[in-house]
């Protein structure tokens, strides 16, 4: 879509409400967009080792992208609703897209700041008794009218009685969220995801299987590490970080279980992960 032939239906609403909001709204994108360009200039010298390092320009400029973030977050919410003036369908399909790509930018600084906690052996988890099956439910359901949107069926096979297993609740709901909407946008339409919980030994076991695009062979070794994106990924959607797996893999190691994967016959990828079950 060109927006010079929709540029009239783009104006902003004559409302002064919004027209109080404007500088604010647009100041906090240029910090946004300021702090960004630092954050990727920085990030590879960071990387390299230095005698001399007094701060970490990394996890200091990611929380401070964290203000004018939730500044712009703010507004949007704030036109998409409708409060700053009527807005017409076409403004509103815009507004959405904005501000899905405001919350994939903040889960990617949140995954950076946390792969910078790991790193530094400041990762914490809180391992209590947990439902893996009420939580991989309840993310099924959220899941359910996009998967529907994308012609993708999930289903969801586990015992009737599944005892808890030891973890932080919130972090294990991360990943699991992570491997089902990674199997959810990377299916070729009308695909399907498995989901599956078995109990093995003193563990359970979480298993996602899709028929989608696949990981090739020759990448297998680092699926699991910092950045890491298949090609077809990358085509499918540009705007990933390629922190999830890496994640999940520190996620799933600090709760004492294993995660790994396999490469299905006809088409597509399984995921795993173990964690034992509470006594």
């Amino acid at each position: 879509m060109k927006l010079r032939r929709k540029r009239k239906y783009l104006q902003c609403p004559k409302n002064i409400k919004f027209q109080k909001l404007l500088p604010s709204f647009q100041s906090a994108s240029r910090e946004a967009l300021f702090l960004a360009r630092i954050l990727i200039l920085n990030y590879n010298k960071n990387m390299k080792p230095s005698k001399h390092k007094i701060t970490d320009p990394v996890s200091i400029v990611a929380h401070q992208l964290k203000s004018p973030l939730a500044v712009i977050k703010e507004y949007l919410e704030a036109l998409f609703s409708g409060e700053c003036g009527r807005i017409n369908p076409l403004q509103k399909e815009y507004l959405s897209d904005a501000l899905e790509n405001v919350k994939r930018m903040k889960q990617n600084i949140d995954d950076l700041l946390m792969v910078k906690s790991a790193e530094e052996g400041k990762f914490k988890i809180s391992l209590k008794p947990i439902s893996l099956e009420e939580i991989t439910e309840n993310v099924i359901n959220n899941f359910s009218i996009w998967a529907k949107a994308l012609n993708c069926q999930i289903s969801f096979k586990k015992p009737e009685k599944l005892p808890p297993v030891l973890g932080d609740a919130r972090a294990i709901r991360m990943v699991i969220e992570n491997l089902i909407s990674n199997a959810i946008k990377y299916n070729r339409g009308k695909g399907k995801v498995e989901v599956s919980i078995t109990p093995e030994d003193k563990v359970l076991i979480f298993s996602c299987r899709d028929n989608g695009v696949g990981i090739p062979q020759k990448d297998f070794k680092k699926v699991f590490t910092k950045f890491y994106r298949s090609e077809k990924a990358m085509e499918l959607d540009p705007s990933g970080a390629g922190l999830g797996l890496y994640i999940n893999k520190i996620i799933i190691e600090s709760a004492g279980g294993k995660i790994w994967f396999s490469k299905n016959k006809m088409s597509g990828m399984t995921f795993y992960f173990s964690l034992p079950i509470a006594k």
